[in-house]
């Protein structure tokens, strides 16, 4: 603990917080038979890492596989920061008491496009061959975001090919021992090598396997100094007390054609891969301690890197009960096959246990990162440069989640459990399974959502346990259910963080840029976390006590002056001195009661002197604490000057990145850059990360200026009161959870988005990063990406990161000028989301508050809170001129407006959205006041009087509606307002008001005479009724005499019954007329002389036509047919034998359905009327005979009147002879039908015969025109 406490923090890991892999693809590996001795072997669980060379490729950039052992399997995963991958989860399963061991080697072979993983067990080495993603992905190219990339452990089938592994049973014996440790390496012609250390406590030594690409493996014995025969080494170990020699061998590499290792006697030993036998080259001992080295695995340990000159660089680790130092050694060729060793420098390290550690690069030299475990368990990481000045720094301790506070209700617990970032889903799900099963719960429930799950598995304890003991206090009782579900959490959490291995890339050298910036990554239980650099104020917060001085002192705080760094540094005692939970406290509750932005400042210095309150951590500094603080700030010439300053590095201002670089370059590189859930995940903890720190920087600050100054000692902190807000409300956005939309919400709201010209964005529902990791996937990761193409920036993930984190921090940092994270809020029907978050930001947020009361007023409008929304649609009103978002969703960004024109097409949007929420009352109001600003020749005023008229009709509101119809300005609008108040007014039988509305009669009288002939003239007619009171009450007497005379006339044409009334009525309004004005106009009975003549007409022909429509003074044969009784055709004698064709048609068809018999006289004039339609209503009303009968003499006649010497041109009913004919065929001729065959056969004739006298009648008009030309009669 000491050492961890005396040496700077410059590191953190960045812990992304995704779905943990459920999914495994397993095989078997073939590791041969067990023997009995090696049933109890226990090695311990490792981990480590590879990333892919190419970091430029599409499918290779930022893509890494991660490993562990277990007792009995090899765990592979593979992931990305940029893609998704598909089958990524490989566990290779081993025989019982054949453990893997600790090393496992990566190679990509270009030549067979694959990727060789080389591993091993205690019985066995595997070369596993898998196709590398260049065979996946041919082409390299990036595909779209989100998109899912087969993984390369979706083709296992070379796995278990006999040239791929060996089995090693005969060497797994006492006197060899076990194997503890290996190295491998494959050759360039895919030959594998393995040198396995067997045995500390047995022979020991190296055993060196080599696996060809085909055929049987050479296994040989490398030997060590000494050349006693093999069968006398169990005598020789005996003697010397087994390995008392000294010479065990812990850590092997392979490198160079030669394997290297590191024995127990702290020298480094070479030998020839190809010939084996004797070391080539014995190092001096690396120690001169004289203690025997702990036993494996916190024994010796050897690493291999390549320099920068291409030399190899060997850093052992030589562990001692007492102390323990990292070596690094140069190899350098000694000729004829021989190396020699020279130190570089020796690196004393803590008195802890090693788990792991690499070697990897940093600032353009080599770097050791070391993982140790410290005597409570706890892991530590730390680094230090290969130089001779011992550098150490560490990785920041990850901080345990908090305790659970007691709360109110079960919906708040619920929420804290399931807090974005806090357990991944699957830890959740096991402990409800641990919980239900600890407490007699059912083990499977019927909820499909996890929170209902978590809900009904806490209240059904809390029932039981209310029934056993009911007088328990109820909210204690449900803080002590929650909290331990919760603990389940923690505990199986803290399993899965196990830390077991470090990853760094042994490419890093190699790549552009390579060399700059430290970073590694952590091989957990369950997943990686990424090491990063500090940023400057990150150091100063979390570096230990006794190195804030050197803080001061030396420079570190980056750009900041020494007086802020003193600031940050008085606010980091602070924060110390009233520890975390104190700290956390105060601020919980200075921020419990919203006070505004003008009260904050005070509040703080009143709680800072105030007594805590029960039960609670006291802030509460003691006056040395308060003196050493004043102590630190004593030294600031200007403090106002420095908290400015400290203001300044705190602000999130656009990202500076030089975007001058040519647009003709390729930027698709840049399309999936973190865009896989795991890169989404990192990028959304780093800004988490950034957030929090910057938060407790301002807030120690804040704090230590209060207790040493006072309320009048802190200038200037008033700005940094608004960042510290403003980064209180971007932890809020990763903690606050999408839910998902209520049903029926979507197409209302997608209409919505419509009416103002954008889209729905992607779903957010069930983000694992909160609303911030929802939009780092979606439109905020797009314009971040979009930004670093544009500037060209490195795609390697930790020089890419800072650049991606910040720029995403400042779209989400609620103290900029853009707008971007507001409107996707507002897109992604998230109402709930954006009532809490502009709650959130209201009482101190000045930047964009107009355009935030726009997305609250669309959010109001999901929640049907109509009047709430109108309110902060006018609050938004405000901001129309002057904000940029809501400049540009009324107009394009070049259009000239003035503010009153900016102001009506905003509410032209609003009205819309109100529209489709059907609130006519906000509706009418907007419009009204658009009307009211608007100006006289506005273009919108007719489609705002319009919006009024007509929610004021849908309401009931005539007469409103009438004044709002009646000052529309547009005529069309008019014409369109009258129509719309006939159809409405009809229907309640409230025409009259539009009868009084003078301003509308021109309009309402066009639109009611186009919908009165539309309809029938029958006494259900309204508009018929409006017209004429219309011009009854404005004394137009003709006009009205002429509504009801053409109401009439469409009654008799129409046959729509007696037609008395309208006649009558306008007898009356001509009589009422002046002399001068009473007449009527209407078509005269046609005649050959004029077709279109009109007659006029007065009272007393109209009072004539009146006394017409008595019944009695009918027609007799119109009474007849109105009657619907039999025709007596008697009676009607003289009547039908002057009737036209359309009378008589219509007694034929009377006659038909009743089935009378037709007299003769009837037909005959029928048929002198109109043949044709004679014979057709008979043949039509099933009376063929007849008709064919009456065909016959029409045909007759029709042969008699062709004349040979110049005929008239005659028509003749063939085509219904024709029809007849066909009828009658159809009915049997037989003795009981005679007559129907007498007919037929007597038309059949006529037909032959008329059809004969056609013919000889045009031949003879032939030859009378040969013979006798005619000739001109003027002649």
């Amino acid at each position: 603990m000491e050492f961890v406490e005396t040496i700077p923090v410059t590191f953190k890991e960045i812990t992304p917080n995704y779905n943990i892999p459920e999914k495994w693809k397993e095989i078997v590996l073939n590791t041969g038979g067990t023997h009995s001795t090696l049933q109890d072997i226990k090695l311990p669980h490792k981990a480590g890492g590879y990333w892919y060379r190419d970091s430029k490729k599409a499918n290779t950039r930022n893509r890494f596989i991660y490993w562990q052992t277990t007792s009995d399997s090899i765990e592979l995963s593979e992931a990305s920061l940029d893609v998704n991958l598909s089958l990524c989860n490989l566990r290779c399963k081993v025989a019982a008491g054949t453990p893997p061991l600790n090393n496992l080697a990566f190679y990509e072979r270009a030549s067979t496009q694959q990727l060789v993983i080389l591993a091993a067990t205690v019985s066995s080495v595997h070369r596993l061959i898998f196709p590398h993603p260049d065979v996946l992905d041919r082409k390299s190219t990036f595909g779209p975001i989100g998109s899912v990339s087969p993984s390369i452990f979706h083709d296992t089938n070379a796995v278990n090919n006999p040239n791929n592994y060996h089995i090693l049973n005969q060497y797994s014996n006492t006197n060899t021992g076990v194997a503890h440790s290996c190295a491998s390496l494959l050759r360039d012609n895919g030959e594998a090598v393995f040198a396995l250390a067997f045995g500390y406590g047995g022979d020991g030594g190296l055993l060196l396997v080599k696996l060809p690409v085909t055929g049987s493996a050479v296994t040989t014995i490398l030997k060590r100094e000494s050349t006693v025969p093999r069968f006398l080494s169990g005598i020789t170990g005996a003697l010397r007390g087994k390995s008392g020699d000294g010479v065990d061998t812990y850590g092997v590499v392979l490198i160079n054609g030669l394997a290297v290792a590191v024995c127990g006697d702290t020298c480094l030993r070479a030998w020839l891969i190809d010939e084996g036998g004797s070391p080539t080259a014995v190092s001096a001992p690396l120690s001169q301690t004289l203690m025997r080295p702990k036993p494996p695995p916190h024994g010796h340990m050897l690493q291999d890197t390549t320099g920068s000159d291409g030399s190899t660089i060997l850093v052992a680790y030589l562990s001692f009960p007492n102390e323990c130092e990292f070596v690094v050694m140069k190899m350098h060729d000694g000729g004829a096959g021989a190396v020699k060793f020279s130190q570089i420098c020796q690196i004393f390290g803590p008195q802890l246990d090693l788990l792991d550690y690499k070697i990897g690069y940093g600032e353009g030299n080599h770097v050791i990162w070391a993982l140790w475990t410290q005597p409570d368990g706890d892991a530590v990481v730390t680094s230090s440069a290969l130089g001779a000045e011992v550098s150490w720094r560490a990785v920041a301790a990850r901080e345990p989640p908090p305790a659970l506070p007691q709360l109110s209700s079960h919906l708040h617990y619920r929420d804290r459990l399931l807090a974005p970032g806090l357990f991944p889903t699957a830890v959740v799900m096991k402990a409800l399974v641990i919980y239900r099963r600890t407490w007699g719960g059912s083990e499977a429930g019927a909820e499909t959502d996890l929170s209902e799950s978590c809900m009904s598995a806490v209240q059904a304890r809390m029932r039981g346990l209310t029934a056993r003991a009911a007088s328990q206090d109820h909210s204690h009782l449900m803080h002590k259910c929650w909290s331990d579900l919760y603990s389940w959490c923690m505990q199986y959490m803290e399993g899965l963080q196990k830390p077991l291995g470090l990853m760094v890339s042994k490419h890093s050298g190699e790549a552009e840029g390579g060399w700059c910036g430290w970073w590694c990554a952590l091989v957990r239980r369950c997943g990686v976390s990424l090491v990063r650099q500090l940023e400057p104020l990150e150091r100063i917060m979390l570096s230990p006590e006794d190195t804030l001085p050197d803080v001061v002192m030396g420079g570190e705080a980056g750009e900041l002056s020494a007086d802020a760094v003193r600031v940050v540094v008085a606010g980091a005692r602070w924060e110390r001195a009233a520890s975390a939970g104190g700290a956390a406290d105060l601020e919980r509750r200075l921020f419990a009661c919203a006070a505004p932005q003008h009260r904050l400042l005070p509040r703080l210095l009143h709680l800072l002197l105030a007594a805590a309150p029960q039960d609670h951590p006291a802030p509460v500094l003691t006056s040395e604490q308060i003196d050493e603080i004043t102590s630190i700030l004593e030294p600031i010439k200007d403090l106002q000057n420095a908290v400015l300053e400290l203001n300044d590095a705190l602000r999130l201002d656009v990202p500076e990145i030089d975007t001058c670089k040519s647009d003709d370059e390729e930027t698709s590189e840049y399309d999936n850059l973190f865009a896989s859930d795991l890169g989404v995940a990192v990028v959304t903890e780093a800004i988490r990360q950034m957030a929090e720190m910057r938060a407790r920087v301002v807030r120690g600050a804040l704090a230590a200026l209060g207790a040493a100054r006072g309320a009048g000692g802190v200038p200037g902190a008033g700005h940094c009161a608004v960042h510290w807000q403003a980064y209180r409300a971007l932890l809020w956005l990763r903690a606050a959870t999408p839910q998902r939309p209520t049903a029926g919400s979507s197409e209302a709201f997608r209409l919505k988005l419509t009416a103002l010209g954008g889209e729905s964005a992607e779903g957010a529902a069930g983000a694992a990063g909160g609303a911030a990791g929802a939009y780092v996937a979606a439109a905020g990761g797009a314009r971040a990406r979009a930004h670093l193409a544009a500037a060209r920036a490195p795609t390697h993930w930790h020089q890419a990161l800072p650049l991606m984190a910040y720029h995403l921090a400042h779209q989400l940092w609620a103290v900029s000028g853009g707008f971007e994270f507001g409107w996707w809020l507002a897109s992604i029907n998230q109402p709930r989301l954006v009532q809490k978050y502009v709650a959130l930001l209201e009482p101190w947020c000045e930047w964009n508050a107009c355009s935030r009361q726009f997305i609250l007023g669309l959010a109001l409008l999901d929640l049907e809170d109509a009047e709430g929304a109108y309110t902060a649609f006018c609050r938004a009103a405000k901001g129309v001129s002057t904000e940029p978002f809501l400049r540009h969703l009324v107009a394009a960004p070049d259009a000239r407006l003035t503010q009153h024109q900016a102001l009506v097409l905003y509410y032209m949007k609003v009205i819309k959205l109100f529209e489709i929420h059907d609130a006519g009352a906000c509706v009418v109001r907007l419009a009204e006041t658009a009307i009211s600003i608007a100006d006289k020749d506005d273009p919108n005023l007719a489609m705002f009087q319009w919006v009024v008229f007509k929610w004021h009709l849908s309401g009931g509101r005539v007469s409103r509606a009438l004044s709002a119809a009646a000052a529309n300005p547009a005529p069309h609008a008019r014409a369109a307002a009258a129509a719309a108040l006939l159809s409405a007014l009809a229907e309640r039988k409230q025409l009259g008001a539009l009868v009084s509305c003078g301003a509308l009669a021109a309009e309402a009288e066009r639109a009611a005479a186009a919908r009165a002939k539309l309809h029938d003239p029958h006494p259900h007619n309204p508009y018929y009724d409006f017209l004429y009171a219309l011009h009854v009450s404005r004394h137009h007497y003709r006009k009205a005499a002429a509504v009801m005379y053409e109401r009439a006339a469409r009654c008799q044409a129409e046959r729509g019954g007696a037609r008395r009334r309208w006649l009558a009525a306008a007898l009356t309004c001509l009589r009422l007329a002046r002399p001068e004005h009473a007449f009527l106009a209407r078509p005269a009975p046609p005649s050959p002389s004029a077709a279109d003549a009109l007659q006029v007409i007065g009272p007393e022909d109209l009072a004539a036509e009146l006394r017409e429509e008595v019944p009695e003074s009918l027609d007799p044969v119109q009474q007849a047919l109105l009657r619907n009784e039999n025709i007596d055709f008697e009676v009607l004698y003289p009547k039908l034998k002057m009737a036209n064709a359309e009378t008589l048609l219509a007694v034929t068809k009377r006659a038909i359905s009743t089935g009378q018999f037709f007299p003769r006289w009837f037909l005959q004039r029928f048929m002198e009327v109109e043949c044709d339609t004679c014979v057709r209503a008979l043949l039509r009303g099933g009376r063929a005979l007849e008709a064919a009968e009456l065909c016959c003499e029409a045909l007759r006649r029709a042969a008699c009147a062709l004349q040979p010497a110049a005929p008239q041109p005659r028509a003749s009913p063939l085509a219904l002879a024709d029809l007849l004919l066909l009828e009658l065929a159809q009915q049997p001729r037989h003795a009981q039908n005679a007559h129907a065959a007498q007919v037929y056969n007597e038309l059949k004739s006529v037909i032959e015969e008329y059809t004969k006298v056609i013919i000889r009648t045009s031949d003879d008009m032939k030859l009378a025109q040969i013979k006798y030309p005619v000739m001109n009669q003027s002649n």
